[in-house]
């Protein structure tokens, strides 16, 4: 199948396309099948490779079908293990995070470890860790990242969380442990003999190990594409073997054969030393390949390479075909050497690393919007640049500091200082261009649709680019760019709208996005305290609100409604107010901002309104009558803004943390006050939802948020007995996840849709 390795991944990926009964898998099947006869009677494929093409892809319809646990285990039950350690996912000086595989039921465990027994841990150690099993966290709001889901598609389904000694004890190691423990030794010389700057580039662009690098720094470089330059890669690799194949040849005057098995050598074990991510064994194993063909004397493609190491690494790791840095590594390599006849065409370099970081960035945009909803248009520009200063520069200079730390420790400290300063002039640079020119577009989640028309178009507009039809690649273009517009402009032409209200936990946020989008709301921005008690922390905002918004493809909000101060409503207003476009705060007379807030407002240009009692205010159209505070109760709860809506024809009370007293005068001001739902007041406090006040508004549905297990106990019990004897449809967070109301623009009554069912 010489030049034809492409075809074997394809069929790898129909048959995970049928292992996981996609939309019209069977469609998809009958297709491929096609395709290879039509091949075959076209003698562009042999019988044998048409034999090997079919079992490749029933095989792996087969090897991607997830093994659910036959017996689920008992939870927050002890158990006691015995296995083997087959993974060390996270290590630091506070815990670490690894795999244990029982024997004899031949499930796999994720152990997180709070003992500080770091050194007994290792890769292939038999360990005996007692416990309780959990469930891994399940993703319960839209946007949220699933780590249940991300476990199970490494057949992980349970954890066990141990703090104290006794609980663990391991013992032996094998040579992959022996290599990681090697790795973890390097990072501790390192430390001492660089300079902080210098160690932290140093592990990560030759070690694997970015747990040195600021977590600002991280992120920056995650706003503007470039996190494929601090992860070990095919560029990475090749520096380095140019690097030792040089020393060999031309220092230890090694003959060609014996540096090529040196090589290979090598190159089979550095992953292991490397933190072993899917673009190191990548290019690790064609890179080997390569060698070996070299030494053999036989000609192989690249592409064919590239393919097996596709087909062998899926083997033995099929769970990393949900892997980001797998799907991103092999799609832009695989794009590179397609378009080998295109590079031919381009002669200047400048000009062919611009082609490169464009078609990467092409490449890869359906699965960036896919995964993390927003696309930095002007990343382009910057990726070039950056390219080119780590693959001249950056990465040749830090790989031979590496190499003088063990050879020469005075030109290791003249480098050191060196790289301090030019990286950090560098850095000055990219941190002024982010300040100055992040634009980013918060695209929303990518439908299968626009991403198969998004990768067709692309496809044609390579192919006709390669023939040289200037005038097809620009109608090709136009398109592409046409699909990426109109995917932004589908809210505006969607006729239903959404009432949201998110599992914050022991908080509140509901998000209203009107139909045709024409404006989003919110009624509350909540957050829970840090392990101090007393901050808020960013967990919930970070975690839940901001997610949800960006998978939504919001980036303006029209208006924020807060019902009171307390850090439960409004704790993640000031990280909101930093992330978006917010036009209008609305707050009742009796709201006083924290000063933190009152701050941060002097420097924005945000509308503020303040309503009264008995007065109504339109948010893009969207009508809200005042019906609290009616005067000041001397309580920031009772204190808290309620509200009346109509979503279609379907009336809805938003209530904050009123009491009793509150709802006793509401209902005295308003004696024919009739709903059909209810936002639940104080998250089902018992000092709240009285009988009277549930008689006479008489809700269909009642929403309650509330977190899970909380401290007050929450929600009340004679207040769920008070709503279950009155027949009301209850919704809580802490059961359901995040609560959505699908409402149509001209059609009465919506829908409720729990997350959770």
């Amino acid at each position: 199948m010489r030049g034809k390795g492409y075809l074997l991944v394809i069929s790898v990926l129909v048959g995970f396309y049928i292992a996981n009964k996609f939309t019209i898998w069977l469609l998809v099947c009958l297709i491929w099948l096609a395709l290879l006869f039509i091949w075959f009677k076209r003698k562009k494929i042999s019988v044998i490779e048409l034999t090997v093409l079919i079992l490749v892809a029933f095989f792996f319809s087969h090897h991607f079908v997830q093994d659910q646990p036959d017996d689920p285990f008992d939870l927050d039950t002890e158990v006691s293990l015995v296995g083997k350690v087959t993974a060390i996912d996270k290590q630091t000086d506070d815990y670490t995070i690894f795999t244990i595989k029982d024997p004899h039921s031949n499930e796999q465990f994720q152990v997180n470890d709070f003992t500080g027994l770091n050194s007994m841990i290792n890769v292939g150690a038999t360990c005996q860790v007692t416990g309780n099993l959990q469930l891994p966290d399940q993703a319960t709001n839209p946007g949220q990242f699933n780590y249940q889901k991300y476990l199970s598609n490494q057949n992980i389904y349970y954890q066990i969380v141990i703090d104290q000694n006794e609980q663990l004890y391991c013992e032996g190691i094998n040579l992959i442990g022996q290599l990681q423990s090697f790795r973890q030794k390097q990072l501790a010389y390192l430390t001492q003999q660089l300079s902080e700057h210098t160690a932290s580039w140093t592990k990560s662009l030759v070690l694997g190990n970015r747990a040195a690098i600021d977590d600002d720094l991280l992120e920056l470089f995650q706003r503007w594409h470039l996190t494929h330059l601090l992860s070990i890669s095919g560029l990475h690799i090749s520096i380095l073997v140019v690097i030792i194949h040089f020393t060999l040849i031309h220092v230890f005057r090694l003959t060609k054969e014996s540096t090529y098995q040196l090589l290979i050598i090598f190159l089979l074990l550095y992953p292991f030393m490397a933190g072993g991510a899917p673009s190191i064994w990548r290019a690790s194993i064609v890179s080997s390949l390569n060698y070996l063909a070299w030494y053999h004397r036989h000609r192989v493609a690249t592409i064919d390479f590239l393919s097996i190491s596709f087909v062998l690494l899926l083997l033995i790791k099929p769970d990393w075909i949900y892997h980001l840095g797998f799907q991103f590594s092999y799609l832009i390599t695989f794009s590179i050497l397609l378009s080998k006849k295109i590079l031919a065409q381009i002669s200047q370099p400048i000009l062919i690393a611009a082609y490169i970081t464009g078609l990467s960035i092409l490449m890869t945009i359906p699965i960036q919007v896919s995964s993390f909803y927003i696309f930095n248009p002007y990343s382009f520009f910057l990726n070039v640049f950056a390219t080119l200063y780590f693959s001249i520069f950056f990465i040749p200079i830090i790989f031979i500091t590496y190499l003088t730390c063990f050879v020469c420790p005075p030109l290791m400290r003249i480098l050191d200082m060196f790289i301090e300063q030019i990286n950090g002039l560098f850095l000055f640079v990219l941190t002024h261009v982010d300040q100055f020119f992040y634009r980013p577009i918060i695209t929303g989640s990518l439908s299968p649709l626009f991403m198969f028309l998004f990768y067709l178009t692309l496809f044609y507009l390579l192919a006709q680019f390669e023939r040289k039809k200037r005038q097809q690649s620009c109608y090709a273009f136009i398109c592409l760019m046409a699909i990426l517009m109109l995917h932004q402009l589908t809210p505006y032409f969607n006729p239903y709208g959404k009432v949201t209200t998110l599992d914050v936990g022991q908080s509140d946020t509901l998000i209203i996005e009107l139909p045709y989008r024409r404006g989003v709301i919110l009624y509350d921005v909540g957050a829970t305290l840090g392990a101090d008690f007393e901050m808020t922390s960013d967990k919930v905002y970070q975690q839940i609100i901001k997610p949800y918004l960006y998978q939504a493809g919001i980036s303006q909000i029209d208006g924020v409604i807060l019902s009171h101060e307390d850090h439960d409503h409004i704790g993640s207003l000031a990280y909101l107010l930093n992330d978006f476009s917010v036009q209008t705060l609305i707050t009742s007379v009796y709201f006083q901002w924290p000063e933190s807030i009152q701050s941060l407002l002097s420097q924005l240009d945000i509308d503020l309104e303040v309503v009264s009692f008995g007065q109504s205010f339109n948010v893009a159209e969207q009508e809200f009558f005042v019906l609290g505070p009616s005067q000041d109760w001397g309580d920031r709860n009772d204190n808290s803004l309620v509200l009346y809506t109509m979503f279609s024809n379907d009336s809805w009370l938003l209530t904050g943390d009123i009491s009793e007293r509150v709802e006793k005068e509401l209902i005295s001001n308003f004696p024919k006050l009739s709903i059909d739902t209810l936002s639940v007041p104080h998250h089902g406090s018992a000092t709240s939802s009285s009988s009277t006040f549930l008689e006479v508004t008489a809700p269909n549905n009642v929403l309650i948020s509330v977190g899970r297990n909380n401290f007050f106990n929450h929600p009340n019990e004679q207040v769920i007995s008070r709503l279950e004897e009155a027949n009301f449809t209850i919704y809580r967070t802490d059961q359901n996840g995040a609560i959505q109301f699908i409402f149509h623009n001209s059609k009465p009554g919506g829908t409720f849709l729990p997350f959770i069912p």
